[in-house]
């Protein structure tokens, strides 16, 4: 008679990948609570569980750990931007639009947003490679998606946008103003009252400037 399989023991690559999120997640948690300089392997491998060999032979090195969490939460903000901005053809694009809008602000003055940005500003100007990994995953990548949008709208006669990159931008700077640097600089925290507020504002000032 066969042995029964053992199904509460994972495969050892599930356990490599839960192992990295858990150094991950320790990683991201250590910088919203205490800030980058807050940040060494020691305090991971304690928070997180794991052996500090563990983490150099994931990440290498601390760089090579923050650009992890760089490129892992950016494709996380970059699929619920997608899913925001994924509507029928012929479907209304405004409220496809405020979704999606909601859903950047809420991401851009969240903690995590703001404790990647804050450790990707203090880099500069010696380490620039993470602030330009940030953009490359954030905004360059982000923005064509909203474009996109934009881009039917316009071919659609919904909205008035010759150019989407130019509308884009318009849009960017209705939506988060200062809400970035406020929260960059300070402690503030945004209430979703008031990320819906500022997304319904902005969404009606970008139609009554681009409404055929």
């Amino acid at each position: 008679m066969s042995p029964l399989p053992n199904f509460t023991r994972q495969p050892s690559s599930a356990r490599g990948e839960a192992r990295r999120a858990a150094i991950l997640d320790a990683a991201v948690e250590i910088l919203e609570a205490e800030g980058f300089a807050a940040l060494s392997t020691r305090k991971i491998a304690e928070r997180a569980r794991a052996s500090k060999e563990t983490i150099y032979h994931q990440f290498g090195d601390r760089h090579g750990l923050l650009e992890a969490i760089v490129l892992r939460e950016a494709a996380a903000t970059n699929e619920r931007v997608r899913a925001a901005l994924d509507a029928p053809d012929g479907a209304p694009v405004r409220p496809v639009l405020l979704l999606a809008v909601t859903g950047l602000l809420t991401l851009l003055t969240g903690s995590r947003s703001l404790a990647l940005n804050r450790t990707a500003i203090a880099g500069i100007p010696a380490a620039p490679e993470l602030a330009e990994l940030l953009l490359a995953h954030g905004r360059h990548t982000t923005g064509p998606l909203f474009e996109a949008l934009l881009a039917r709208a316009h071919h659609e006669g919904e909205l008035r946008c010759p150019d989407p990159a130019d509308a884009f931008t318009i849009l960017y700077g209705l939506a988060v103003r200062d809400a970035q640097i406020i929260g960059l600089l300070t402690a503030t925290t945004w209430s979703r009252a008031a990320i819906e507020a500022r997304a319904d504002a902005a969404v009606e000032l970008f139609y009554r400037l681009h409404t055929p």
